[in-house]
């Protein structure tokens, strides 16, 4: 039967959610949807929640899979001077305490290793929440009718599309998302065995529209209206072709720049925990509608830059994301991340913050569903089982009844008596036979085709069709080339012991004349 897994971004403007069909064998996109989130004074679980309640088609049983925002989800990088992962769990704890601001019993975390460190040990990733805030997020969730089973921080979301982004097989390759939000956005570091570096961001669209906002002397408002109609940012290789462009790539350049310094910092980071520079980055989140802001940010960054396609994802039905209008594109990346962590279950580097008093109660149901199927397929396999056993004796049963029966017409015949036990009735036959007397046949059947071909004469040519050997009398067809030599034959077979009387029986040539056929009746007395 085929399940749904469903990856909700909540984002500032709109909660987007992508739906996955998986089944045994494959995995498919099934839709996309968006919600616009209401733009008021209330507080923004309270937003959310209305405009969750706009989505369609939900059903109990999907897995949900959704991330909390990056200013409600402390992400800590931790360098460990070990990497067992036993004494990693028994220390987290105490390391992570001494770098927050909350105790533990405060929090929920989960963490995961990305990487040795440069001096041995080892990288650990460490997402933590405040135990509070969560609660709340998921009392919000819950009135809204979901129950998310992966619930953690958005910088991760896309970590799971890391087989589609890291097109190189160097083991050491690695590549960054960044996505650009309205007032946050993320950068995210993937390797080939998962996240290596994650960190939300101070920044994003919000900043582009005060810019906007100040230059044009227009409200908020207006500035989000011209921001959805595109805007445009100057770079090293492209210009702007209009006046009206010039003061709004300006507005746009001092707008980004905060990010762009924090993207550049996080970099630097990353090259001082691991050594390593993206091959590129990838672009993804409202953000990137802005016009040649692919080109504005390698120029600022010094590296590749290069938004998200959905052609890039060779998923069933991505087709689907292609079809999506133009202006909602690029906002689909975290959704179809977060629906494929759902659907690998959280495997694919992501923190899951539902643990402890918060954990999933759908995964013990499943796992509760699962102990069923597992016990109802023992008792078939145990009565499949028994089965077999039952039939594998009945059989073997008439087999030796079978051979019981065959056992006593013999020995009936040879001794007169029938024997139970062959042992028995071999120490009989033994003891009690003289050989003058033995049933058994001293010559073969092996014996006379021995003598019948060494007999025929060596300057014969004789060809033998047909030898029928039984206890009283063997029957014999051949073919030689001439009368002579079919007397020949006959005379040396009567010189046998065993050969008491030789009839001739038809004695012809053959339709082609080149041979004669004979046959001979021979009476055995042996």
């Amino acid at each position: 039967m085929a399940q749904f897994t469903i990856g909700l971004d909540l984002g500032h403007f709109a909660v987007k959610r992508v739906r996955l069909r998986s089944s045994f064998r494959a995995v498919e996109l099934v839709d996309f949807q968006q919600v616009a989130v209401p733009q008021d004074e209330r507080p923004l679980r309270e937003r959310l929640a209305q405009a969750l309640a706009g989505l369609e088609d939900w059903s109990p049983g999907d897995l949900v899979a959704t991330a909390l925002p990056g200013d409600e989800v402390t992400i800590r990088m931790l360098k460990l001077p070990f990497a067992d992962r036993k004494r990693i769990a028994q220390t987290i704890g105490f390391e992570l305490e001494s770098q927050v601001p909350f105790h533990l019993e405060e929090v929920v975390f989960d963490y995961q290793t990305v990487g040795p460190g440069q001096d041995g040990g080892s990288m650990v990733m460490v997402a933590l929440c405040p135990s509070e805030r969560l609660g709340e997020w998921l009392e919000m969730l819950a009135a809204a009718g979901v129950d998310p089973r992966l619930l953690g921080a958005d910088a991760l979301a896309a970590s799971s599309l890391g087989e589609w982004l890291l097109d190189s097989q160097q083991p050491d390759d690695c590549v960054a998302v960044l996505d650009i939000g309205h007032s946050l956005s993320s950068l995210l570091v993937l390797g080939h065995q998962g996240p290596r570096f994650a960190r939300s961001l101070s920044g994003g669209g919000a900043l582009v529209t005060r810019q906007l906002c100040q230059a044009f002397g227009i409200d908020a408002e207006r500035a989000e209206e011209g921001k959805h109609r595109g805007l445009f940012v100057e770079s090293k290789t492209r210009n702007a072709t209009t006046p009206e462009q010039v003061p709004v790539s300006d507005a746009v350049r001092r707008g980004l720049a905060p990010l762009v310094r924090e993207i550049r910092q996080s970099l630097a980071a990353h090259r001082s925990l691991s050594r390593q520079q993206p091959r590129c980055l990838w672009l993804c989140g409202a953000g990137a509608r802005i016009d040649n802001l692919d080109s504005y940010l390698s120029d600022e960054l010094a590296v590749p830059v290069q938004a998200i396609q959905p052609e890039q994802i060779e998923l069933q039905g991505i087709d689907r994301l292609a079809d999506a209008d133009e202006a909602t594109t690029p906002a689909w990346t975290k959704a179809l991340g977060l629906a494929l962590q759902a659907h690998m279950g959280g495997r694919r580097g992501w923190l899951n913050l539902r643990r402890g008093a918060y954990a999933f109660k759908g995964d013990f149901d499943l796992l509760r569903g699962k102990l069923m199927q597992v016990a109802v397929a023992v008792i078939i396999l145990v009565i499949l089982a028994a089965g077999n056993i039952s039939v594998r004796w009945l059989s073997l049963s008439s087999a030796a009844a079978t051979m019981q029966q065959r056992m006593n017409e013999i020995t009936r015949t040879i001794l007169g008596k029938s024997y139970q036990d062959i042992d028995v009735a071999l120490s009989v036959m033994k003891e009690k036979i003289s050989p003058a007397t033995d049933p058994l046949p001293h010559v073969t059947a092996v014996d006379v085709l021995r003598e019948i071909h060494q007999r025929i004469p060596d300057n014969v040519k004789a060809r033998l069709k047909d030898i029928n050997i039984s206890p009283k009398r063997i029957q014999m067809t051949g073919f030689t080339d001439s009368f002579e030599a079919v007397e020949k034959i006959r005379s040396e077979l009567e010189k046998y012991k065993c050969f008491s009387d030789i009839q001739t029986g038809k004695t012809q040539k053959t339709s082609k004349g080149d041979e004669v056929e004979f046959r001979f009746t021979i009476a055995f007395a042996c």
